[in-house]
């Protein structure tokens, strides 16, 4: 029984196709497991980078035809353009594809999908792997059907319990990524054999199917709207294709780390960092490997929150040019939401928070349902019990706001500005009425104490009204939600400034990680919730004593 393997990677091409040149780290990258004795162990990986037409279609008949038998396990990898004609059949460039006037592919230049399922067929070989990194490689699956005169042979069916695996990076429709080629889905291949991650029922063996579900979880970690795909009959599943080590403590940590990561989204507490250093320190491993591997394991939940950061701030410079936001601008922010690989669920908070829809079919509303009841039990008594009823909207307004006070304050300036929508008359009437309970002179700040102890009465009418008339989107316990999201204990202490740059971040207050001064304050509901009010204590740690009142 032989172990063969053919990679191709295509970066360079001769005419109208962009290069890939992270495909030749990718050819390079699998044949170092796939020939390592202790994980793939195959007898002879041959390395076909940039080939022309003629030479790609005879390595490739060579590899599954040459003196092979039954039992050999045959390995065909494709890095580079996976292209398409008119009628979805597909294709795979080479270095030499040309194009035409109108910016299709002469077909007669490209490796067709049919070329390499029919070596697959007439090969001896009954075990059988062919991993596509490309554009529309999905579309193979698609044409696993070939005609031979009227009648259809369905090549799965014919194949019976015969073993072939087929793994895609990508599904009939989808492109590759713009920015990183078409090597995200083969670096994390690379690294469940590597590492021995892809052993997902610890046995020491890594088949065809743990492997594509390592990779694929992790694609989907960074890129949600990716979906690689595996096609295969029967024991195609479970063809054998690596080993991982057993009882390794480097692998059992990353294990750990990675099982922790997928429950939080990769945003690990305090609480989760100090339980995984009791547990590398319990395995013997030393800092520096602990950190090595949590920065691999957590890599591509970092790369999706840099990507929601980025729509974020397209976002925000969308609104600022075009507070309107017309149609071209709202085509923009969908544009570059494909561009991201983020799905609509992804987005959905950011959109929430400046009350954007983009698809204009669906009504806005002014707040989600989900986080009405938070906002609300942030100022209720802990043991209040809420129902989901308790939330319906009301028919109108009251007729009357409580603006109750222990001090004896008029709150109805307040209230009539925020009914008004005069955000920065409220915000700064909100500093007035509050230094007026302590006695304080204009331009002073007040103290951690006093904000800690202000009268509960008049902390919940100030923010009741806050909240009502921004319908959810202002007020002191929206901003304690926030606050409590970002990791903050209310203890009146500062948090440290991870904590208090994120809550900085999500409330405006901080952007591409610099403090704003007050003329970067934004005024209006187009700013991120819990932005206003800001004027009242000044930021940090006056400002976290009043977000730890007991009464918000």
């Amino acid at each position: 029984m032989a172990k063969i393997a053919l990679l191709i990677g295509v970066s360079d091409y001769e005419s109208g196709l962009d290069s890939l040149p992270g495909t030749q780290a990718d050819i390079r990258a699998m044949q170092g497991v796939l020939q390592n004795p202790a994980i793939g162990g195959f007898d002879t990986v041959y390395l076909l980078p940039d080939p022309e037409l003629t030479q790609m279609q005879y390595e490739i008949e060579k590899l599954f035809s040459e003196n092979r038998s039954r039992d050999d396990l045959i390995l065909l990898y494709f890095s580079g353009h996976g292209v398409r004609d008119d009628n979805g059949s597909l294709y795979f460039a080479t270095r030499t594809t040309q194009k035409n006037s109108q910016g299709r592919i002469f077909t007669s230049t490209a490796v067709p999908a049919s070329f390499i399922q029919h070596c697959m067929s007439q090969s001896r070989s009954k075990r059988q792997v062919l991993i596509l990194d490309s554009c529309f490689s999905g579309a193979f699956a698609k044409d696993m059907k070939a005609k031979q005169a009227d009648e259809i042979i369905d090549v799965k069916a014919q194949l019976g319990g015969e073993g072939r695996a087929v793994l895609t990076s990508s599904t009939a429709t989808q492109v590759s990524y713009e920015k990183e080629g078409a090597s995200i889905y083969t670096r994390y291949l690379v690294q469940g054999l590597e590492t021995g991650a892809a052993d997902l029922d610890n046995n020491g063996q890594i088949t065809v199917d743990e492997l594509h579900e390592y990779a694929r979880e992790k694609v989907q970690e960074a890129a949600p709207t990716m979906q690689p795909e595996i096609y295969a009959v029967r024991e195609g599943y479970k063809i054998l294709v690596g080993r991982a080590p057993q009882g390794d403590p480097k692998l059992t940590y990353r294990k750990a780390v990675d099982e922790r990561a997928k429950q939080k989204r990769g945003r690990l507490s305090p609480v989760d960092q100090r339980a995984l250093r009791f547990h590398w320190q319990e395995l013997g491993l030393s800092a520096s490997e602990a950190e090595s591997i949590a920065q691999e394991v957590l890599q591509p939940y970092q790369v999706f929150w840099a990507k929601l950061d980025e729509f974020e701030q397209a976002v925000k410079e969308t609104l600022d040019y075009d507070p309107q936001l017309s149609a071209t601008s709202l085509e923009d922010l969908q544009y570059f939401q494909r561009v991201l690989k983020l799905r609509q669920e992804d987005i959905a908070p950011i959109l929430d928070t400046y009350r954007i829809r983009l698809d204009r079919s669906e009504p806005i509303t002014p707040f989600r349902r989900i986080e009405f009841p938070a906002i609300v039990s942030s100022i209720l008594p802990p043991d209040t019990i809420l129902r989901s009823g308790d939330f319906a909207p009301a028919a109108s307004p009251p007729a009357q706001d409580d603006l109750s006070s222990k001090l004896r304050i008029d709150y109805t300036h307040l209230r009539d500005l925020l009914k008004a929508g005069d955000w920065k008359e409220a915000d700064q009437e909100t500093y007035r009425v509050m230094a007026q309970a302590f006695g304080k002179k204009d331009g002073e700040w007040f103290t951690s104490d006093e904000l800690l102890n202000f009268p509960c009465v008049d902390l919940k009418t100030i923010d009741r009204v806050w909240v009502k008339y921004s319908k959810g989107h202002f007020g002191f316990s929206v901003q304690k939600q926030i606050y409590v999201e970002s990791g903050a204990k209310l203890d009146g202490q500062y948090p440290g400034d991870k904590t208090w740059n994120e809550f900085g971040d999500r409330v405006g207050w901080r952007v591409k990680s610099t403090w704003i001064h007050p003329g970067g304050v934004t005024f209006s509901t187009s700013a991120p919730r819990g932005h206003l009010p800001l004027l009242v204590g000044g930021r940090g740690a006056r400002f976290c004593s009043l977000l730890s009142h007991r009464d918000l």
